[in-house]
Parts: C-alpha cells; structure tokens; sequence
C-alpha cells in the first residue's frame, strides 16, 4: 500500500509539473497562429487517443492520456499538406517569414517567459523577510574599508536605486566589478554618501565557469568577540584565557562583537593599569541524550607587557583565523594542520579573515594552496595543502562536489534580525527577472560545454529523472516545486530552439535557410533532415533513460 502510494503521488507530482509546461508551450503556438490568422485544426494536451473532446469555432480542443507532450494542428504546417484554394491564405506555409518564425518560436518564448510568473509567485509567498543591507563585519583591505564602510552601516541605495535586502546589495555588487557605485548609508540615522568601486574577483558557479564579480569585502554577521592565543608567555595565556573563550566585558564595559573588542583592547593597552576581563568558556556537561555546552563566566585581569616592537600587548587575538576543527582523513589533516593553529597568510597574503579560503578556492580550483601557521608555544611554518574534492549526492538524486579542505573556523556570530520586504510585488518581480535571467544562462553554458565534451551526455536527464525529481520537490513542499517548475521550463524552452529538425528551433532553422536561399528547402532534403534529427532525438532519449536508471534505481 505504501509504495502504490508514493507511486501514485509520484505519477501525481509529474503530471502537474510536466502539464503546465506542455499546456504554455503548446498555448503560445495557439496563440501566435491565431494572431496571424493561421487556421488551427486542432490543439492537444498530450498524446495518444482523446480522451475528451471540444471544439470551439474551427479549433478542437483534445485531452489525450499520454501526459508526454502534445502538439498544435494547423493549416499547411507542412509543405506536402492539402488544403482548399480558398484557405491558401491560411496556411503557415504561406505567411510571411516574420509570421512562420513569430508562430514557430512563440512556444519556447512561452517557456522562456512562464518561469518569471513561476518565480514571482515563489518569491510572493517565500520571501515576506529577507534579510537587511546591515553591515555586520568589513573585511581588511577591502573596498569597503577603503570608502570608510563601517560596522553597523545600512546600504540604503546604489546608485539611485533603493536597496531592500543584503541579496539585492550583493547582487548589483557582483554586476559592477571595477566600476564605481555612488552608495549611500544610513549611520546611526545620518545619510551619507560614499564612492565605492568594487573589487574585481573571480568566482567559480555552480557550473565550474569562472566569473568576475564585484565585491565590497562585507559580511552581513556580526562575529562574537571570541579570542585565539599563539603566545604561551603572554599575560591572557598566563592569566588563564585560552582559545575560543568569549569576552563579555572590558573594565566594566561591555563587549559585543570581535571589532569592538579590537578598539577596546587597543585602547586599554596603551595605559599602564590592569585591564579587568569577564569571559565566558564552553564547557561540556553530561545530559539526558548525551552532552551540552554551557558556556561558564570567569574573570581575569590583565596587565598588558611590551612585545619585540615595543608595543603594549595583552596576547589576544581575533579567533577568526584560528583553527577550530579538522576533519579525519582530510587535506588539512594529512597537511599537518592542528586545531589551534593561527593562520599567519594563504598564499603569501595576510590571513585576517576566514573568507579568504573561500576566495581561494574560487581563483585556484585544483591547485594547492600555501599556508603560513602556527602552533601555541611553536615558531612558524609553511605548509602546502593539495585541495582534495567532497562528493555527494544531493535530495534529488544528483551528483554534486566541491573543493574539500577539512579545516573550520571559529565562528561564533550573530545576525541583524529579518525584516518585512518593502514594495513586496515589485521586490519579487525583480528577483523573478533575476532568477529567471540566471536559469536561462545557466542552461545555456551547460549546454554549450556539452558541445564542447567539457560536460558528457551522463549529466542528461529524461521523463525518468523528471518524474523522481518531481515526487521529491512535491513532498518538500510548494516552494520547491514552484522552483522546479521554473527550472524546467526554461529547459523545456531552450531545447526546444536548438536548430534540431523535428522540434521548433529546427523548423526555424529551415525559415531560415529559406531566407539566405530565397527559396524553400526541397521536399526530400527537409525528410532526409528530419529523420537524422529525429534519430539524434531517440539516441539522447536513450542515454538519458539509461543515465536515470543507474542514477535512481540502481
């Protein structure tokens, strides 16, 4: 009974995902005949015998029971076609080219244009939060830093344009690589402006495709001031403070985030008096269903001594690029990397932050990356870290992997809390546009790198894949079916113009051979192309079949 059941929801799943994206296809072709008075004879949802029937004018509307495709019937769609002297005007075959090409390309445009509709809905009911333009951590060196960004700083607007989330901040960010924003801020309820040109990084998607994007080096956390100590003869050390304890207070002020402590500490060392600290310290205690941490209050006081520069210092660094963590059997571990360990510079650049590694791992995936460490109580080393490679696969079935470097962070924080979306239907129209743009490219360059043999036909998917992936997003619910439905569609679309005979991008191509030419393609030339194109249609059907039989039930 359960799996007719999952089954069942299954099939259920595959026909609402796979019948919209046929219905919309098939109604823009409706659409684009009758707009340029092509007679339609008949218009079906999926193949095989009717099942119901309805005619309206000259037009009978078909429900078929195959829910895998269906076609649109019209007068003189192709050359060998029939028809009476007095509906020659009426024929595709004898519109103007403008007409053949609007009819034939309106059912992928369809598709291209239902995902914004699809996303807009999505971002409508899942996005009433989002998560403010607040500045919770400028990162050293940044172009941030450099145009005065602090911490605490709202992103009000980018050149003119309203700001109404962090992800809508990053994203015309990443747009602008190089070219100065004029940006404007809201500190502590003064507006100020500030000339911002974002640094050009490259940045690898989801694809593997290299890409340069802007970036301001801001985060939207607020990271804890939790501390890292290397020297074992500093005053923190000697007083007790280890490696990610938490400063609460300093001298009776409070502390709330890593920078502040920063200042703080930087200011209380220079004065010749004991620097009064509360800290708090993670602790495991034994529970009910195993252990919990409970973080215990303690107090130090400190009297900061001069180092080799002369300088006052307390010992106390940000934990940020400590080493927190290493993962069994993993490139950092097998590098020698220890937890503890202080991160001195990657690549011979300063360490300040751990965002860094992301970086990295985006400008040189494959290669290894260089590390400067060191121990508590240890002098420093070079290490070199040969990125190894996490596999695996994801809720719907496919293959994913990423640069796997087994080393984590401190990284205690906080985050400004989500707030309601201002101008909530014209904010998920843009993102709608962006998402739908996003799908469209990434479409694209996979199918573009399969042209290439950069990617093989292993990735290819079928109706088999299709109804897996369908029953998976149907039980997590609308918003990841709504997702999905997008996806495909914007698949559905661009397939559907590849120049291949028998779809719509090859009889397009044919238009168009015809208006080099002046002249139609003979009879015999377009059956010759039509069979090659249909056999390279059954053999990636095949390989597609055979790649989801292995990727879902074997």
């Amino acid at each position: 009974m359960v799996c007719f059941a999952t089954v069942f929801a299954n099939l259920l799943a595959f026909v609402l995902l796979i019948g919209p994206l046929i219905f919309i296809h098939e109604l823009g072709h409706l659409v684009a005949a009758k707009l340029v008075d092509v007679k339609v004879n008949r218009f079906s949802i999926g193949l095989g015998p009717a099942l119901l029937k309805l005619r309206v004018g000259e037009t009978e509307y078909v429900l078929a029971p195959i829910p895998l495709g269906g076609y649109v019937s019209m007068l003189g769609q192709r050359p060998d076609d029939d028809y009476l002297a007095s509906e020659a005007d009426r024929a595709l075959q004898n519109k103007p080219l403008w007409a053949r090409y609007f009819v034939l390309g309106a059912g992928p445009a369809a598709n291209l244009l239902l995902p914004i509709v699809v996303y807009f809905f999505y971002f409508v009911i899942h996005h009433m939060m989002v998560t403010p333009a607040i500045i919770g951590t400028v990162t050293p060196g940044s172009a941030a830093e450099v145009a005065g960004l602090q911490q605490g700083d709202r992103i009000v607007s980018i050149e003119g344009r309203d700001v109404r989330s962090w992800d809508e901040m990053a994203q015309r960010v990443a747009r602008a690589p190089g070219h100065e924003l004029e940006v404007q801020i809201d500190r502590d309820g003064k507006r100020l402006d500030r000339a911002i040109t974002p640094k050009k990084t490259i940045h690898r998607n989801s694809l593997g495709v290299p890409e340069t994007r802007g970036r301001l080096g801001v985060l939207t956390v607020f990271y804890a001031p939790q501390i890292g100590i290397v020297d074992l003869e500093s005053p923190a050390y000697l007083e007790g403070l280890r490696t990610g304890d938490v400063i609460t207070s300093i001298n009776g002020e409070p502390v709330k985030t890593i920078e502040e402590l920063e200042q703080l500490l930087a200011m209380e060392s220079q004065r010749d008096a004991l620097i009064r600290l509360t800290y708090l310290r993670a602790v495991e205690v034994p529970a009910m269903m195993g252990k919990l941490l409970v973080y215990q209050s303690h107090h130090a006081q400190l009297l900061p001594r001069k180092d080799e520069l002369g300088q006052r210092t307390t010992g106390i660094l940000p934990a940020r690029a400590f080493v927190r963590a290493i993962d069994p059997g993993s490139p950092a571990q097998q590098a020698g990397i220890l937890p503890g360990d202080h991160i001195l510079t990657i690549d011979g650049e300063p360490f300040t932050h751990w965002v860094l590694v992301q970086e990295t791992f985006a400008r040189k995936r494959g290669e290894p990356i260089r590390l400067e460490l060191q121990s508590p109580g240890a002098s420093p080393r070079k290490v070199e870290v040969p990125l190894g490679e996490l596999k695996w696969r994801e809720i719907y079935g496919q293959d994913r992997s990423r640069p796997w470097f087994g080393a984590h962070p401190y990284d205690k924080f906080d985050q400004a809390p989500p707030e309601p979306v201002r101008g909530r239907f014209t904010y998920a129209l843009s993102k709608a546009l962006d998402e739908t743009w996003t799908s469209i490219h990434m479409t694209w360059t996979t199918l573009v790198q399969m042209f290439t043999l950069e990617r093989g036909v292993d990735e290819l998917s079928s109706f088999i894949g299709i109804y897996t992936v369908a029953g998976t997003a149907y039980e997590r619910g609308p918003g990841d079916f709504l997702l999905l439905l997008g996806l495909l569609s914007v698949n559905l679309g661009i397939i559907n113009l590849l120049p291949i005979p028998v779809l719509d991008g090859g009889h397009l191509m044919f238009f168009t051979i015809e208006a080099i030419r002046r002249r139609p393609m003979g009879q015999r030339a377009r059956e010759i192309a039509s069979a090659l194109g249909l056999f390279v249609i059954v053999v990636l059907l095949f390989i597609a079949a055979r790649n989801d039989i292995v990727r879902y039930w074997l």
